[in-house]
C-alpha cells in the first residue's frame, strides 16, 4: 500500500521503552471525485481519500429532465471539474456516482433513462477516470457507518432507512463489502390508493407523504431552505400543534410501511436517518405505533432494536466522495481502462 501511495506511515517514539510506534493513515495525495444526483440537484465534489472536499459544484437537476438534457448538464459540470483539476495539476484517480433508485439490472423507478447509454455518456464526459455507479441509499449508509462510527454504533445485520428527498432502505451486512449491500425503494410502496402523486408516476407512495419534499409545506419551509439549514432546519422553528400532529401522522405511515418491509425481510435492528431523527422522542413514538400495527407479532423493543441517527441533510456529494474512495481502495488502484470497463460491465 505504501508503494501504491495509498497510505502514509509515520513513526513516533512513545514514552515506553521499545521501538518507535508506526501510525498508518490514508494518503492525502490521492484525489477522487464524488457525484450525487439528489435533492433535485447534481453535485460534484473533488477531495481526498479521507473525504475532505476541496471543490464543490451543485446545479439544479429536476427528475423531469430528459436523458439528453441531463447528459448535457453533466457534461458542462464535468468540464468545470476538468478545468479546475487541470489548473492545479491534479489527476482524478477514481469517480463514483450515486443515483436514486439505481439498480444493478439498470432499471430506475425515478429516472426513466437508459443506464448503459448514460454510463457511456458520462465516461465520455470524464475521459480516463474510472467511474462506478451505486444507489444513493447505499452511499448514504456507507458514509454514515464508516465516516461517523461514533454516532453509528449498531453492530450486526440491520436495516438502514433514509428519509430524505426520497425514502429508501438498505440491508447492511457487516460481513459483506459495501457494494454487496442490498437496497430497496421502500418509498415507492403504495400506502394509499389514489393518494398523493409521487415523482415515480404512481399515486399514494410512501415518499409522497414522508420525504423532505412532502413535509416542507407542513412546516412552512421550502426545499432550498431545508437544505441550507441542514440538520438544524427544525431548530427555532415554531411548529404549531396542528402541524406537529400531521408530522406524527406521517411518521406513523413510515412505521406502517417499515413494518410491512420487515415482514418480507426480517432483521433484528433498524437505524433511521432523516428528518424523523430530528423530531422530539415523543413524536417519534408514532413510528413504533405504525410498526405495531403492521409488523407480524407486533412491535416491541425486545424484538426490534430501533435507533435514530442524524441525517446530515444537504451534505451532497460527501457520501459519493467516500464511496469513490472506497472503490479506489477496493479495486487496488485499477488502471484507467480497466476501471472504465468495469463500470460499463456493471451497468450492462
Amino acid at each position: 500500500m505504501r508503494r501504491e501511495n495509498l497510505v502514509e506511515e509515520k513513526r513516533q517514539q512513545t514514552s515506553n521503552a521499545g521501538a518507535p510506534t508506526a501510525f498508518v493513515t490514508l494518503s492525502k495525495d490521492i484525489t477522487v471525485l464524488g457525484i450525487e444526483l439528489s435533492n433535485s440537484r447534481l453535485s460534484f465534489g473533488v477531495g481526498d481519500l479521507k473525504g475532505t472536499l476541496d471543490y464543490v459544484e451543485r446545479v439544479p437537476a429536476s427528475p423531469q429532465l430528459s436523458q439528453q438534457d441531463f447528459e448535457r448538464l453533466f457534461a458542462e459540470s464535468a468540464a468545470n471539474v476538468r478545468e479546475w483539476v487541470g489548473a492545479r495539476g491534479i489527476t482524478l484517480r477514481q469517480a463514483a456516482m450515486s443515483v436514486p433508485g439505481f439498480g444493478r439490472e439498470g432499471g430506475n423507478p425515478i429516472y426513466p433513462w437508459d443506464m448503459r447509454r448514460l454510463a457511456l455518456s458520462l465516461g465520455e464526459a470524464l475521459p480516463g477516470v474510472p467511474l462506478t455507479f451505486t444507489n444513493s441509499v447505499i452511499a448514504q449508509a456507507a458514509f454514515h457507518r464508516y465516516s461517523h462510527p461514533a454516532g453509528y454504533d449498531i453492530s450486526g445485520d440491520h436495516l438502514f432507512l433514509f428519509a430524505g428527498h426520497g425514502v429508501a432502505g438498505v440491508i447492511v451486512n457487516d460481513a459483506a463489502p459495501v457494494d454487496a449491500f442490498s437496497a430497496f425503494e421502500i418509498g415507492h410502496m403504495v400506502i394509499e390508493r389514489d393518494g398523493l402523486p409521487c415523482r415515480c408516476g404512481h399515486k399514494g407512495c410512501l415518499e409522497a407523504y414522508t420525504s423532505l419534499r412532502a413535509i416542507s409545506p407542513i412546516i412552512g419551509l421550502s426545499d432550498a431552505d431545508i437544505l441550507t439549514r441542514g440538520d438544524h432546519f427544525m431548530e427555532a422553528l415554531s411548529v404549531d400543534p396542528a402541524a406537529r400532529e400531521v408530522l406524527r401522522e406521517r411518521q406513523f405511515l413510515l412505521g406502517l410501511a417499515l413494518g410491512n418491509a420487515l415482514n418480507l425481510h426480517s432483521v433484528p435492528k433498524v437505524v433511521i436517518s432523516g428528518w424523523p431523527s430530528l423530531m422530539p422522542e415523543a413524536d417519534r413514538a408514532a413510528i413504533a405505533d405504525g410498526l405495531n400495527q403492521s409488523l407480524l407479532g407486533g412491535y416491541s423493543p425486545e424484538r426490534l432494536e430501533l435507533s435514530f441517527i442524524e441525517p446530515l441533510i444537504g451534505n451532497d456529494p460527501k457520501a459519493a466522495l467516500h464511496y469513490a474512495a472506497y472503490c479506489f481502495v477496493r479495486d487496488g488502484a485499477l488502471d484507467e481502462k480497466s476501471g472504465q470497463r468495469a463500470a460499463l460491465e456493471e451497468i450492462a
